[in-house]
């Protein structure tokens, strides 16, 4: 199926059931969708600039021009670019208002890319990216007040994947965006009203395994061995591991500054390999339970 670029302006959201190939060329698209967008913004940002510089040395000109009798002049061009100013700057926000945040896809992608191997070509990748911000309206789950500050709190599920790995492993993986916002408002010494705002935000990162029991029949026993499995990144903190009969899963947090990819020494974190090690520790459970198994039937056959 086409790409839907008119329900995609509207919805912002990106939802997708096909084959691993068709999703990465969804991904491809998606990508010279935003640069477009963003070279459009960048246009009328441009005329926006332009012309309300051009409004300003006319609305001088006016005054400057009077003596010689063409003042008159300059003072009909000033409407003009400043119609042109109002123009360009609505059409500069509706395109920022458009802008997609560039890390959503581009963790998608790689993630795709580095689980591909794994992947049978056919098998459909379920796949939705929501592109609002966090603090959107439909992502707020409440208002309070911590001290003098007001507060509202936003949950955001942006990235939501599944798909049926080739060794029959159900791989389910997610991101959350947690933010509050604080705002304040109080009189200085002088009488003047003065705002405050701030912002403390976290990530949350979901990895879920789902297996058949009678391959993994000891795997509900290994919950206190599991945790021995894990090996994550220093910006990475484990929030929670659970095991159960027919499933792993694991939630890590970390902080709103992640990245797709980052350079050796860099404090952010990597998002993918953050995604790839939590998977690489799951799959240590499973095949601690794969051995366990082996080693239980190899006894009953001696």
């Amino acid at each position: 199926m086409a790409f839907d670029f008119d329900r995609f302006r509207s919805e912002q959201v990106y939802r997708s059931s096909a084959p691993v190939r068709m999703v990465m060329a969804d991904l491809g698209r998606l990508k010279l969708f935003d640069a477009e967008l963003d070279r459009r913004r960048a246009l009328w940002s441009k005329g926006s600039l332009y012309s309300g510089i051009a409004a300003g040395v006319a609305f001088v000109g006016t005054f400057l021009l009077a003596p010689v009798g063409i003042g008159l002049l300059g003072f009909g061009l000033v409407p003009v670019f400043l119609v042109a100013w109002l123009v360009c700057s609505l059409m500069s926000s509706r395109y920022r208002r458009l802008d997609l945040q560039d890390r959503r896809y581009e963790l998608v992608a790689h993630l795709l890319q580095r689980l591909r191997k794994d992947i049978a070509p056919d098998e459909p990748v379920t796949l939705e990216l929501d592109f609002h911000l966090p603090e959107h309206e439909r992502n707020l789950t409440g208002r309070g007040t911590v001290g003098p500050w007001k507060t509202e709190s936003f949950v955001q599920r942006w990235l939501s994947l599944q798909v049926r790995l080739m060794d029959g492993t159900h791989l389910r993986l997610g991101m959350d965006e947690r933010l509050q916002v604080r705002r304040r408002t109080k009189m200085n010494p002088r009488g003047k009203l003065k705002s405050k705002l701030k912002r403390k935000g976290s990530t949350l990162l979901h990895v879920q395994l789902r297996v058949k029991p009678e391959r993994h029949p000891q795997l509900a026993q290994l919950g206190s061995r599991a945790r021995t499995a894990v090996r994550l990144p220093k910006a990475l903190k484990l929030g929670r591991l659970d095991v159960a009969a027919d499933r792993l899963s694991m939630r890590a947090v970390t902080a709103s500054d992640w990245k797709v990819t980052v350079a050796q020494g860099e404090p952010s974190l990597d998002a993918s390999r953050a995604y790839l090690m939590m998977l690489l520790s799951l799959y240590q459970v499973l095949n601690y339970s794969t051995s366990l198994r082996k080693r239980d039937a190899a006894r009953i056959a001696s």
